[in-house]
């Protein structure tokens, strides 16, 4: 029964739409003047730069999960932490939907570490 569950969690994140979920537009601690959409997704995170109304610039950075290396929430904020070789990057996000973005990251990462 285990290995129709691997095999049905294959085909279904394969397709479009499956694990995406894109967040409105919140300030981040990494972008002075603006703000970011943060979009997770079962292959990466994206964090599209945008106007503190919410119109998308041409600035993506895209994350595979492998490089995350912590994630958390309190208050009004969710972090993440970005690993590359000797450097550690943390991204704060100030938005009120911070506890959905952490049962994303949380749902995400497990299966990612069932699909390993």
């Amino acid at each position: 029964m285990l290995l129709h569950k691997r095999d049905f969690m294959k085909v279904v994140q394969t397709c479009p739409g499956h694990n995406i979920v894109t967040f409105p537009h919140c300030p981040c601690d990494s972008r002075k003047d603006g703000h970011v959409i943060l979009e997770v997704s079962f292959e990466k995170i994206s964090i599209h730069a945008c106007s503190t109304s919410g119109e998308k610039e041409s600035q993506v950075k895209n994350f595979p999960w492998q490089l995350v290396s912590d994630y958390g929430s309190s208050d009004d904020v969710f972090h993440f932490t970005i690993s590359k070789g000797s450097s550690d990057r943390k991204i704060s996000l100030k938005t009120p939907y911070w506890d959905y973005m952490h049962q994303c990251f949380d749902c995400i990462t497990e299966e990612n570490s069932k699909s390993d």
